[in-house]
């Protein structure tokens, strides 16, 4: 098992970088798959979690799971056969609820699981972008809302909710159309847990991207970026990972569909800890001040 630590006192990156970094590889280490040894281990098991979040490994698409003081939420719910895996997870977890659902957009790779989710376990709040698809999955989507009896919010303006010990950002998209119909829609999420920062992209593309660097009310830095789009280049995507300057980034994505080399020589410039879910599902713990990642082997 792969782990990472990092000790945050504020949003910015700081350029002197007080940090603990405990990577433990199993090139190095020895470890055998889903193990760890020594002060990473005992550092994950005494560590104070305030908010965890679990990014799982569905092939080229997007999950993720937030939980804090008792609270679930999922973002996204990857592919139609892929879901199982978020099932599974909250099955061992006794997850039997969640307070919300949040589906940033609704390509293939982010809704299809989201009828099987609605199907399985309690939603309190469905949210989801301001614009209608027609395709299976999303329609698939609507009948499941249908038969629970739900109406999603349709999210045009900002909203901040807490969610357990953390609070919530959601920022929409601002024009009511784009070049890229479906990606641009993304709903950006920002989650705050009390000096660290989350920042959850969607699958946004250069216009959007641009939306969210002009935007004064919009705060990026964050700790740990799920980067946007499955690690895709855009033209504008180094000016958006400077403004992020994560500490972490983890990127969706699968063997058969990597990321961009360019994206991530952009973050090894950064010095940004990064992590491929086609290696294996990523989990973050926080405190509100230091962050730890591990990351199952496959």
């Amino acid at each position: 098992m792969r782990k990472h630590a990092t000790a945050g006192g504020g949003l910015r990156r700081i350029l002197s970088r007080n940090l603990l970094i405990i990577f433990l590889s199993m090139a190095l280490s020895g470890c055998m798959p889903g193990g760890s040894s020594g002060t990473g281990n005992q550092d994950w098991d005494n560590a104070e979690q305030k908010l965890k979040v679990t990014f799982f490994d569905v092939g080229k698409g997007d999950a993720m799971l937030l939980e804090s003081a008792g609270q679930a939420m999922l973002i996204d719910t990857g592919y139609d056969d892929s879901c199982r895996v978020i099932l599974d997870y909250l099955e061992k977890q006794q997850i039997q609820r969640l307070d919300a659902l949040v589906i940033t957009h609704f390509d293939k790779d982010h809704v299809g699981g989201a009828d099987k989710i609605l199907d399985a376990v309690q939603v309190e709040r469905v949210l989801q972008p301001d614009y209608d698809s027609g395709s299976r999955q999303s329609e698939e989507y609507r009948q499941a809302l249908e038969q629970q009896g739900m109406t999603p919010d349709r999210i045009r303006e900002k909203q901040e909710f807490s969610f357990g010990e953390s609070r919530c950002e959601i920022w929409p998209p601002e024009q009511e159309s784009y070049k890229e119909p479906d990606n641009d829609f993304s709903l950006v999420l920002r989650v705050i847990c009390g000096d660290t920062a989350f920042l959850f992209a969607g699958d946004c593309e250069e216009e959007r991207l641009t939306e969210l660097l002009e935007d004064p009310e919009a705060e990026l830095a964050a700790q740990v970026l799920k980067v946007p789009h499955h690690g895709r280049k855009e033209k504008n995507s180094r000016e958006f990972l400077e403004a992020v300057s994560p500490e972490i980034a983890v990127i969706t994505c699968s063997e058969e569909e990597p990321p961009s080399d360019k994206v991530i020589k952009m973050l090894q410039k950064l010095r940004t800890e990064t992590y491929l879910t086609s290696e294996g599902t990523v989990t973050c713990i926080t405190d509100g001040r230091n962050i730890l990642c591990s990351q199952e082997a496959e």
